[in-house]
């Protein structure tokens, strides 16, 4: 037999290199296979077990320095013997492979019989939430119908990554040095996030347990049915599909080698279920999000909470409306000119994934406090005059209605003002050096089917102001081991340069002590605050300025330096700050370094 020469051969060629080499050099060399030798009974074996002959055992015969690349009725696997419990009667194929160092070599498909139901091996919740339990059936939709509803999930597709599985996602497991993360997209963005940019009935998988596991599978996307088997694996959360593929959307067709064989499980519930496919280009794990028929057909909106409005400080007018300057002249923002907006005025950063429209920029708003007028011009030069009216709820009507214009490439993002020709304050900033306006967010509402508001479309507007130079607030904040603080007063920072921030006072307890520049990182990400120099009671002191931490502050936009932090490198360092009369800080900023403040791995 050829095997029997193989090995003779391979005997033969290491005692050559253990009388050529030395033990440093040992080498066996590539093994040679052809798919004649990886054949049942010499390369490996399927025997039934005695006492069930459901039970299948698949065992390599090559010795454990081969690695088996099998392909079974449950998927694909590289165990040397696996256990296979097969439920249904039927005929079963298996293919078995070796990786060689000239790459996979696989022997002729073979087959196997089973003559008799086996009850006991699809008795499990899992294969019972899957199909509803022998002799049923039960059919599963995307979690998005054709009027951009998703009833259980945030939207139809997460993203996850490609160590993700049961594990991580239904167990919460943390997999440390693993690719594992998740971002749940939602319909809101799912167009710049790779699904169907038009929502519709994408059809259904329907599995059953009648006389074998059966599933049917309707792609209204991709305009065909397809009928097959699966084998679902409970104990390591796959499931394995032939014939068939799983019910996916067409933008995502290309973007996936295979959508049949062993694909990943993720959680499964009586009425949710996901499972997981790898996307070949740029590798990540896209996790399909299904909801049950009963559920579908059943469900209902949540009930919306009308009193959740975004929240207005009491003074907002004077910044809205200044006394001083009637007149405001808005451009949209040249980094966001808009994003979707939850319904408390917060942000819901979905903006990123869209790609705004050419000329965007040359939108202008003109509001006249005084007299109640507006002007809006577009993107071709159109103007649009009128009156406008500003509620104590902060809310624009304009009359007439401002003009619609699409705001992004894909048709998504438009700005509009509501059927009552309003438009609401989500939120505004202000310079904290000069006081001025420097941002204001409006937005329209969005919809559900059944007239429900569940976010809002917010359009950013920033005040054009000539010769106005924007400054950032910093102070250094000083606390003592009682968490009683002392606080510089505030240096204006308007760009590079070094400034000297000074707590007065007196603390034998020093604790912590840390350095903010408030908003910064909104306009200069890539920023840099260094300690030039420390002076205690005037004196300077050491200090190592790669020790001391950044970070951001109380919010996403402040840059943080803390000096002397507790929890940090620095912790040691309290009794050199005990000071009697003042503690001086002198930082050097620099608004663009090249790279981010917080580098992106240590977010």
């Amino acid at each position: 037999m050829k095997l029997k020469s193989y090995i003779y051969s391979f005997v033969a060629s290491v005692m050559v290199l253990f009388s050529a080499c030395t033990p440093d050099e040992y080498d066996l060399g590539a093994k040679e296979f052809v798919p004649g030798d990886l054949v049942e009974g010499i390369a490996y074996s399927i025997t039934h077990d005695s006492s069930n002959p459901n039970i299948v055992y698949l065992e390599n015969l090559l010795g454990t320095e081969y690695t088996p690349l099998w392909e079974h009725p449950q998927g694909r696997s590289q165990e040397h013997k696996i256990t296979l419990k097969m439920p249904f009667e039927g005929t079963y194929s298996v293919k078995f492979g070796i990786e060689t160092r000239g790459g996979a070599v696989y022997g002729q498909e073979t087959t196997f019989t089973i003559n008799s139901f086996c009850a006991d091996f699809v008795t499990d919740e899992l294969w019972t939430m899957l199909t509803g339990g022998v002799g049923n059936s039960k059919k599963w939709f995307i979690d998005l119908d054709e009027n951009g509803v998703s009833r259980y999930f945030a939207g139809p597709v997460f993203f996850k990554g490609t160590d993700d599985s049961w594990e991580t996602i239904t167990n919460g497991v943390v997999l440390d040095g693993a690719d594992s993360w998740a971002w749940d997209a939602d319909w809101g963005g799912v167009a710049g996030w790779q699904f169907d940019a038009t929502a519709m009935d994408f059809g259904y998988m329907e599995f059953d347990l009648n006389g074998g596991s059966n599933l049917t599978t309707v792609q209204n996307s991709l305009g065909r049915t397809q009928t097959g088997k699966f084998m679902l694996d409970v104990n390591n959360h796959t499931i394995a599909f032939t014939d068939v593929e799983l019910l996916h959307d067409a933008t995502n067709d290309a973007q996936v080698a295979s959508w049949t064989g062993t694909l990943k499980l993720l959680s499964l519930t009586e009425n949710t279920m996901q499972i997981g496919v790898i996307r070949a280009s740029d590798p990540c794990l896209l996790c399909f999000n299904y909801i049950s028929e009963d559920y579908y057909n059943n469900w209902t909106p949540p009930a919306v909470n009308n009193d959740v409005v975004p929240e207005l400080a009491t003074d907002w007018r004077d910044y809205v409306e200044p006394k001083t300057n009637k007149v405001i002249t808005y451009k949209l923002s040249d980094d966001t000119p808009f994003d979707w907006c939850n319904l408390d005025g917060s942000l819901k950063a979905a903006s990123a994934a869209f790609t705004p429209v050419s000329g965007i920029e040359e939108i202008i708003l003109v509001l006249n406090s005084g007299t109640r007028e507006y002007s809006f011009t577009d993107i071709s030069g159109n103007e649009t005059t009128g009156s406008y009216t500003l509620s104590d709820e902060g809310i624009y009507t304009f009359e007439p209605a401002l003009p619609q214009i699409t705001l992004s490439a894909d048709g998504r993002a438009k700005l509009m003002t509501n059927p009552d020709n309003s438009l609401r304050i989500m939120q505004y900033e202000v310079d904290d050096f000069s006081g001025a306006l420097t941002d204001l967010w409006l937005a329209s509402k969005e919809v559900d089917d059944q007239g429900n508001l569940y976010q809002y479309m917010g359009y950013h507007w920033v005040p054009q102001v000539a010769g106005a130079t924007k400054q950032y607030k910093a102070t250094l904040n000083f606390f003592d081991t009682d968490w009683v603080f002392i606080y510089s007063d505030p240096v204006f920072i308007p760009g590079n340069g070094d400034y000297t921030l000074t707590v007065n006072g007196s603390s034998s307890a020093a604790y912590g002590m840390y350095l903010d520049i408030e908003k910064i990182l909104k306009d200069f990400p890539n920023m840099d605050v260094a300690i030039k120099d420390i002076k205690v009671d005037g004196t300077s002191i050491e200090f190592d300025d790669t020790a001391i931490d950044r970070g951001i502050g109380d919010a996403e936009t402040t840059a943080r330096r803390y000096i002397l932090n507790p929890w940090g490198a620095t912790a040691a360092d309290g009794p050199k700050y005990s000071f009697t009369s003042s503690i001086a800080v002198t930082i050097t900023v620099n608004t663009d370094t090249g790279t981010p403040f917080i580098p992106v791995s240590e977010e």
